[in-house]
């Protein structure tokens, strides 16, 4: 109840006039209004999204817990005051002209925004109400840098792997090219006359390609191998070396094919020079430590019959005796060599 009394003058009489208001329903209203409010402020405080409200001056009329601890103020800082004024470097940003076109035009808005000063990135809807706008944000500041460091790993792994003649690239369980670096969008350039975007597994030769979705099969299985083949191209033999290695997602469930081609056609060459020098190193040492070694027997033989007291060479009959076995033992290393060589072949 509330009493309202004051003094006046009745009928040339002093009197005092007293109102009684019932009051009880108003105070219930007013009471539940204001817990009802107290309600929604803990909520949205306990939210852990940035949230705050603007009138039509841009007058901040509410900042919510999670705004504080993005935008690093407090409310008793922000409240009343001008956002642009508070936060200035935000006036001639994308903020702004968000901000005003949806309390302009009365529209909700959804945009991402990175305020620099802050060093924040802010995932925003702005929503018309009736005093002005309010303001739903979340801080994806984190989900930005894992964002960033995931493209410049990208980046830092195309540079790597188009830093290369090799052809590299992956398939998915369907046999479609998921990727390729540039040596081997060159390649299906030259073979099919189309780009990446353009390419399909029909623009290619079949019995050219089966032995690639032969392997792609075996990978599909989960084995990674590798394997050389023998082509000819242009009139010429070529070796080429294969790798195929299974993509396995987070719970190890193949998801795909990591391929490599490299053109091992002057190493095949090379390899095939050695042996050939091998070859006649073999040969060579057959023939010291047969035929020189032949003649080389007669000439010690001859040298035990001579009797280098009878000789008028004396002292020339034992030098060459000596010579000759010093030759004897040359070639009977390489001979040894040589068997080496053949046990390694």
């Amino acid at each position: 109840m509330r009493i309202f009394s004051h003094h006046t003058v009745f009928e040339g009489l002093e009197a005092k006039q007293t109102l009684v208001v019932d009051i009880d329903q108003k105070v219930r209203t007013e009471t539940a209004l204001a817990e009802k409010s107290a309600e929604l402020e803990n909520m949205l405080d306990s939210i852990t999204d940035g949230f705050y409200a603007l009138n039509s001056r841009w007058e901040v009329s509410y900042f919510n817990k999670a705004a504080e601890k993005a935008l690093s103020c407090t409310r008793a800082e922000i409240m009343g005051k001008n956002l642009w004024d508070f936060f200035p470097n935000s006036r001639e940003g994308r903020f702004y002209a968000e901000y005003e076109r949806a309390m302009n035009e009365r529209i909700s808005v959804q945009f991402e925004g990175y305020y620099a000063p802050l060093g924040v990135w802010g995932s925003m809807s702005v929503y018309p109400t009736k005093e002005g706008i309010a303001v739903y944000f979340v801080d994806i500041t984190e989900q930005k840098k894992i964002q960033e460091k995931i493209y410049n790993d990208g980046q830092n792994l195309r540079a790597i792997i188009n830093n290369t003649r090799d052809l590299i690239w992956s398939v998915d369980l369907q046999s479609q090219i998921i990727t390729g670096n540039q040596a081997f969008w060159k390649r299906v350039k030259e073979l099919t006359g189309k780009d990446e975007e353009e390419v399909s597994n029909a623009d290619f030769v079949q019995e050219r390609v089966a032995v690639f979705f032969e392997s792609y099969e075996r990978a599909f299985k989960g084995e990674a191998f590798s394997l050389v083949r023998q082509r000819e191209l242009d009139g010429r033999q070529v070796f080429e070396e294969l790798s195929f290695n299974p993509i396995r997602d987070i719970h190890q469930a193949v998801i795909g094919v990591n391929c490599f081609l490299r053109d091992i056609t002057e190493a095949q060459q090379y390899l095939h020079q050695i042996e050939e020098q091998n070859k006649r190193l073999r040969e060579i040492a057959w023939i010291q430590s047969h035929r020189v070694r032949a003649p080389l027997a007669r000439i010690l033989g001859l040298a035990q019959l001579c009797d280098p007291t009878d000789s008028p060479n004396a002292e020339i009959i034992p030098k060459l005796k000596k010579s000759a076995e010093d030759l004897d033992r040359v070639i009977m290393e390489i001979t040894a060599l040589t068997q080496d060589l053949d046990k390694q072949q």
